[in-house]
């Protein structure tokens, strides 16, 4: 198999699966089965595979659009050659055995190239509008949501500044809280996202 087309295959399927596991994350905050810190916790790991993903579609972009310049070039010599033979033919200057060969070789490799170009196209083409417009929305969120926290931080920094060591939090760090909830979260979004699965089977 051409490395692009496992390449393609791969990214979209791991691509579908973060979208379930990010789907599942969403129902367990609507349903009122996690807090808002929570999910935001789990939603910032999910937007970091996310922004990988998109990475390695911008990757693969580049090296199918370096594909098809390639195709392009072979198209256009094959197609000189061809039109060279024809030529020949017309004026006699190479025997109807040789024409007939060559136009034979010419043409089955022209039809092949084509066909392969179409097909990266296509495929460059599905990468390009099905994956960009969803991972730009999760990013944007995560963007959307680090803005809205940046400002509760401040005021927390400027609201503590002044008191003693004593009158502070514990040492112990949300992120250290909710560790007992990690687990759970992460055990009822792989639960939710194994039964879509089996529904689709």
């Amino acid at each position: 198999m051409i490395s692009w087309k496992s390449s393609l295959k791969r990214l979209n399927k791991e691509y579908e699966m973060a979208m379930k596991k990010k789907n599942a994350l969403d129902d367990l905050l609507e349903t009122g089965r996690i807090s808002q810190s929570t999910y935001e916790m789990f939603n910032k790991e999910f937007a970091g595979a996310v922004e990988e993903l998109e990475r390695q579609r911008k990757d693969l972009l580049d090296k199918m659009n370096s594909k098809m310049r390639g195709l392009e070039e072979h198209i256009r010599t094959l197609e000189v050659l061809l039109a060279n033979f024809e030529i020949q033919h017309v004026t006699g200057e190479v025997s109807e055995e040789v024409y007939q060969r060559e136009i034979s070789l010419l043409s089955t490799g022209l039809e092949a190239a084509r066909q392969e170009l179409d097909a990266v196209k296509e495929a460059f083409n599905q990468l390009s509008s099905s994956i960009s417009a969803p991972i730009n929305d999760v990013t944007m969120q995560e963007a959307e949501a680090q803005t809205e926290a940046q400002p509760q931080e401040n005021a927390e920094v400027v609201e503590t500044e002044n008191l003693e060591v004593s009158e502070t939090q514990p040492s112990e760090s949300p992120q250290e809280q909710e560790n007992p909830q990690t687990t759970e979260v992460a055990e009822l979004t792989e639960e939710k996202v194994e039964g879509e699965e089996k529904q689709e089977a």
